[in-house]
């Protein structure tokens, strides 16, 4: 097998892990966003320091988990285009 063959099937490995890395994320933004919102529901009333502090915290993680989903997204489509043109 040759150098560029064995680089096209780890391209092609490597995009289809990060497919379904950015799966997997997508359904625990899913349900993370879903805690979250009930956390940030039963503490609306009380909103002292510390509850607005937790969520910010529970909001910025759940950017931070839909942005990595998008960068495995577009790794994932980068990887396979790659590979296809080599």
């Amino acid at each position: 097998m040759s150098d560029v063959q064995r680089l096209k099937e780890q391209l092609h490995q490597i995009s289809m892990e990060a497919k379904q890395a950015a799966g997997g994320l997508a359904q625990f933004k899913m349900r993370f966003s879903q805690h979250s919102a009930q956390v940030q529901a039963l503490i609306a009333g009380t909103a002292t320091g510390v509850d607005r502090d937790i969520a910010e915290i529970l909001d910025a993680a759940g950017r931070a988990v839909e942005q990595a989903s998008n960068a495995l997204e577009i790794a994932a489509a980068g990887c396979a285009r790659y590979a296809d043109q080599i």
